[in-house]
């Protein structure tokens, strides 16, 4: 039994209905019997990734259930902007490859051909469309499925003084008022030594006269 993914413009690949989907370690084809019988689209995901150490994408395509791999791939970031949908790993989860082709192919329940996929989107579609994702997810709240990365600026703490530090700063401030008060002191006695001096002047010379 093989699964026929087909995209407009590329060859056709075959996936073997009874491999199991890593995520949730069932046969492919029990999760598309599964989703049919309850009159929904099953849809999977096809990634390619780069070959190690190179930024050439290699001719092996794996699948994985469309949800699952979802959840693995995004998030959702929560910021002073909002929220929105982001990538959080554009890895294959087993091979740990970069990803460099991400689609997603939908398994009608009311095809003739329940076994024939078709081409439904990329990633992008994922990050950008809202209407996308409710498809993907069914009923289930994409936002409310996908894990959560807060994004806010961290307030600095205000680093404590310790015992030392506080001593020194007691010093310094002692030392400047000392230093302050002398000056202070010695201006005010230099003041009132040139006031004695003007007013026995005065006096010298109103005895003249």
């Amino acid at each position: 039994m093989v699964v026929i993914l087909e995209r407009e413009g590329a060859k056709r690949c075959a996936l073997e209905a009874m491999n199991i989907e890593p995520f949730t370690q069932k046969p492919f084809v029990d999760m598309i019997n599964e989703s049919h019988s309850r009159r929904i689209d099953y849809y999977l995901v096809r990634i390619k990734c780069a070959n190690k150490g190179t930024l050439k994408a290699s001719n092996t395509y794996y699948c994985y259930d469309g949800r699952q791999m979802c959840k693995y791939i995004f998030e959702m970031v929560i910021s002073p902007e909002g929220r929105k949908i982001a990538i959080k790993n554009f890895v294959d989860p087993i091979f740990k490859e970069t990803i460099t082709e991400m689609a997603f192919f939908r398994l009608r329940y009311d095809s003739e051909t329940p076994l024939r996929a078709e081409y439904a989107g990329n990633h992008l579609d994922f990050l950008e469309s809202n209407s996308f994702r409710s498809k993907i997810f069914f009923k289930e709240d994409p936002l409310d499925s996908l894990s959560v990365n807060f994004q806010f600026k961290k307030i600095k703490n205000i680093p404590k003084l310790n015992k030392k530090q506080l001593l020194s700063i007691f010093l310094t401030i002692l030392m400047i008022l000392v230093i302050s008060t002398f000056v202070i002191v010695t201006l005010e006695k230099k003041r009132d030594n040139k006031i004695d001096v003007r007013a026995g002047d005065i006096n010298y010379k109103v005895k003249i006269k």
